[in-house]
Order: C-alpha cells, then sequence, then structure tokens
C-alpha cells in the first residue's frame, strides 16, 4: 500500500521518464511496417519489460545497457497470437486493429463480451470480420474476412479514426475521407518517419486579398465551430514508403505524457511556489488536461525545448491557478481514458460543477469505466451525478483521507495519489500497478512535496 500524506506545496523541477505508452505504440508500428527501430529509454521498469516480452513474439529485441532497446524482424516464424493486457493497454484501438490486420489472433486479458462485440461492430463499419474464439479463457480476436474494397462513402466519426488507421496500415492500403473534425494522434505526428502519410487537409481555399481575408476573420469569430459545418479530407496512407533510406530508424520518444498530467494536476492542486515540468509532451494529443486548465481559469507557460518522433515537448509550468467548474466533451473518448481521472480529481476541487460527456463507450469496459470512476469520486467523498454518457462532478469542498484497496489501473491510481495529497488526513491507496509503471513513485512524491509539519 502506498501511504500518502497531506502536502503543503509541490515545488522544485522535475524530468519525465520516457513515455512507455509511446514505446509500445513505435514498436508495433515497426511490427506492422517491417521496419527495424532503435528507440532510447531512460531505464527499464516492469512495464517496459512486459512490454517487450509481448514484442519479443513477433520481433527480434536486443537491449543495449539498459536504454537502448532495438526491434528487428524475427528470424524464423512469428507467433500467430499475441495476448495483450486490455485494461492498462495504451491506445486500444489502433493497437488491437493494427495487430488483428496483420493476420494475428489477439487475445484480450481483462476485457469482457461487451467489449468485444464492441470491437466487432466497429470492424463490420469498415467491411471487416471479425471473429471471437476462446484463448485460454480470454476472447481471442482475429480478422476472417477482408474487403476488396473499401466504402469511402461512408460517415466517419472521431472514435472510427484510430481502428481505421490501424486496419489501413495492416493491409498497406490508402483512403480518403470527408470529415467535420480536427483530429490528434501520436500516430499522426510519427507517421511521416516511416514513410507513410497521415493528414488532415482543410477544404477551406485561403483568401489571397489581404482585405477579403480580413472580413474572413471578423466574420469567422461570429461562428463556433459546429456551425461553421468546416470540412476536412482526412488522408491516410501507408500503401508506400515514401522518402526512407535508413535500414533502423531511430525513434526518440517524449516524456511520459499520463505522469506529466498527473503532475500538473499535482501543481494546481499546490499553486503557491515554483514547480517546472521538464520533457512534457505539448501536442494536442498528450494535453486535455491542459486544455482544460486553461479552461478553468489557469494562466500556465509552455517553453518548446525539444523535437521528437511524436512531437514537441517542452517546459511547463503554472502562473497562475484558479479552478472553475467547465463542461468537457470527451472525443474521442479512448483518447481520453489516461487523462480522465486526472480531469476529474481537478473537477472535484474547483468551484462549482463540471460535467464530461461523450463517453458511452466506456460502458463496454469491464467493470464499468463510467461507474469505476463514479466509485473513486464518491471513496474521495466529493459529490456527483450520473449520466448514460458521462460524469457530473459537483467541486468546491475540501476533503479527509481515503482508502482505495482495489488494485485499479496506474492512470487512477495515481491521479487519486496526487487527490490525497490536497486531503486533509492522511491516504493509503494499493499500488500493484503503479508500481509496475512508475517504480519510484513514492520517491518521486517525496522529491518534489513539502509535508504538513503536523502530520
Amino acid at each position: 500500500m502506498l501511504s500518502i500524506k497531506p502536502a503543503r506545496s509541490v515545488q522544485g523541477k522535475i524530468d519525465l521518464p520516457v513515455s512507455p505508452d509511446l514505446f509500445l505504440l513505435a514498436s508495433i508500428i515497426a511490427i506492422a511496417s517491417h521496419r527495424s527501430v532503435k528507440i532510447k529509454i531512460d531505464k527499464l521498469t516492469p512495464l517496459l519489460e512486459l512490454w517487450i516480452d509481448i514484442i519479443k513474439t513477433q520481433a527480434d529485441v536486443e537491449i543495449l545497457d539498459g536504454t537502448v532497446v532495438t526491434i528487428g524482424q524475427k528470424e524464423g516464424e512469428c507467433a500467430a497470437f499475441i495476448v495483450l493486457p486490455y485494461d492498462i493497454l495504451p491506445y486500444k484501438d489502433f493497437i488491437v486493429f493494427t495487430l488483428m490486420s496483420i493476420g494475428k489472433v489477439v487475445a484480450l486479458k481483462n476485457a469482457g463480451q461487451k467489449r468485444v462485440d464492441a470491437i466487432i461492430k466497429k470492424a463490420k463499419k469498415f467491411g471487416f470480420t471479425v471473429q471471437a474464439t476462446d484463448y485460454s479463457g480470454n476472447p481471442g480476436l482475429s480478422i476472417t474476412d477482408i474487403p476488396d474494397t473499401l466504402n469511402t462513402a461512408i460517415e466517419i466519426y472521431d472514435d472510427d479514426v484510430a481502428s481505421l488507421t490501424g486496419l489501413l496500415l495492416g493491409q498497406k492500403k490508402s483512403a480518403a475521407y470527408m470529415v467535420d473534425f480536427h483530429y490528434a494522434h501520436p500516430v499522426r505526428n510519427v507517421a511521416s518517419l516511416f514513410g507513410f502519410e497521415f493528414a488532415i487537409r482543410s477544404t477551406v481555399v485561403k483568401e489571397t486579398d489581404p482585405l477579403a481575408r480580413r472580413i474572413k476573420m471578423m466574420q469567422g469569430k461570429k461562428k463556433t465551430q459546429a456551425s461553421s459545418g468546416q470540412q476536412f479530407q482526412l488522408f491516410l496512407n501507408f500503401e508506400n514508403l515514401q522518402n526512407v533510406k535508413e535500414d533502423v530508424l531511430d525513434i526518440t520518444l517524449p516524456g511520459d505524457e499520463v505522469l506529466g498530467a498527473m503532475l500538473v494536476t499535482a501543481k494546481c492542486l499546490h499553486s503557491k511556489s515554483s514547480f517546472v515540468i521538464n520533457n512534457l509532451p505539448l501536442e494536442t494529443w498528450g494535453s486535455p488536461v491542459i486544455t482544460l486548465l486553461k479552461k478553468m481559469g489557469c494562466k500556465v507557460s509552455a517553453q518548446e525545448t525539444a523535437r521528437t518522433s511524436f512531437g514537441s515537448t517542452g517546459m511547463f509550468s503554472i502562473q497562475k491557478c484558479s479552478l472553475y467548474g467547465r463542461k468537457v466533451e470527451c472525443r474521442p473518448s479512448q483518447a481520453y481514458i489516461p487523462y480522465l481521472p486526472s480531469m476529474v480529481v481537478l473537477a472535484c476541487f474547483a468551484e462549482g460543477q463540471s460535467v464530461f460527456r461523450d463517453l458511452e463507450d466506456l460502458r463496454n469496459d469491464e467493470p464499468d469505466g463510467i461507474d469505476l470512476i463514479e466509485h473513486c469520486i464518491r471513496t474521495l467523498g466529493a459529490r456527483h451525478g450520473e449520466m448514460p454518457d458521462g460524469i457530473v462532478v459537483e467541486g468546491g469542498k475540501s476533503f479527509d483521507g481515503f482508502d482505495i484497496t482495489d488494485n485499479l489501473v496506474p492512470w487512477l491510481s495515481g491521479s487519486l495519489a496526487v487527490a490525497g495529497l490536497k486531503c486533509m488526513g492522511d491516504t493509503r491507496i494499493e499500488d500493484t500497478s503503479l508500481l509496475q509503471r512508475w517504480p519510484a513513485f513514492n520517491e518521486m512524491l517525496a522529491g518534489i512535496c513539502e509535508f504538513r509539519a503536523d502530520k
């Protein structure tokens, strides 16, 4: 059990370790594209070791000095199946659909029948038939029928894109769709490194006349994105490797986006003193918590310091923190999974009511993803309302310490640990999965927190 004492302040500076989620993501893309990659890490953790063991069933893996992992094409036959822990799997839709698309049987641990049905339904939308069979007590999913051509006239929603991208990558195909939304995903950043194209282009023709452009801009301020009806072209090309000459691709990873979100939350709950986070991903896909903070009334500062294979990283600090409840549309919901607990914790301590919508896909998890978060809110002591597709949180209270005895996913238990720092009493949290991802989590908190002397 992890024991959390009330903190007086969060201060100092911290360098985020590299993202284990993006390590796995890059490895899956390398396997699907038959490319060799070299990925630099800080040090091996139990979670990275788990991902490496899974990757070894499909590729040759070499670890150099414990800080560089080389993934190459496997000599001999690869395993026809791959077993994934669905509850802690990052970028779930993309990874599952990519592996199925290259012909693997994907056995999902900790996935219930509702989730299996949702995956089968999603594949069917694009013309693919997915079959579920029993694999050592876990559902084993495989594609049994592949369409000759893709129907590009179907309507694509933002929660379709990750699955569609995985299918196209595995089949080495390309497609273009008209959509009415922007879309951010780390695959979009790294695709060009592998020679692929993942682009979203506006269909609006740019105005060249300065006066006309000024008038158009002023008119645009009066419209919301929803009412403007702007259209974009989603273009996915995985057919041809373009401008890739290296035999082994160097992959540079940004900092752990999930840990970064939790530390940003910790700082917002303890606004006094200075605290700087280095190596934080600054791309849209990695900053839902920062976006929420800005809506809540916080003033933040971000300075780009480096470019990685997945986009820019930099230094992040909070200049002023005022938390007011806000409404958040969590689309696509899969992209919000690792950040939602931190966002809910912020809402618990904010003034007023916060609403998180468009989370109905979490109902397909086992246990129910929304019910699980609501249970944690009640354990913390906050008030919430029930919604079919989301969560309503009533904030603005102070809370006593609490105990969490269930082994929760790390982004949920970690966010609750951050909440415990702000509580009046001691907090205890089951830390098995937490320490699997961040073995030095307790030492990290001790290094950045000044705890209350009376506690």
